[in-house]
């Protein structure tokens, strides 16, 4: 797999206010992300979990803890579904 470095610049006191170092920050951002982008629907939990640095069983557990839901259907992707099963 092919990496890029993504840098950008921050205040240091929202670190410091945070009480975080910079790499447990730069992990919890990594994280927030990928969290944000499954949630979003851009990412696969793969993918998102490869965006946090984590394995996928560690990632479904921070969707637990922020709440994020796994399956997210809205009504008519649900009866499509529903449909497809039925079958």
């Amino acid at each position: 797999m092919k990496l890029t470095t993504i840098n950008f610049s921050i205040p240091e006191d929202i670190i410091a206010a945070l009480n975080k170092s910079r790499s447990e920050f730069t992990s919890e951002m990594r994280l927030l992300t990928a969290i944000q982008l499954f949630k979003a629907h851009k990412l696969s939990i793969g993918k998102a979990a490869v965006l946090a640095g984590i394995k996928k069983e560690h990632f479904l557990t921070y969707l637990d803890q922020y709440q994020v839901p796994v399956i997210d259907y809205n009504a008519d992707e649900l009866e499509g579904e529903l449909k497809r099963f039925e079958q």
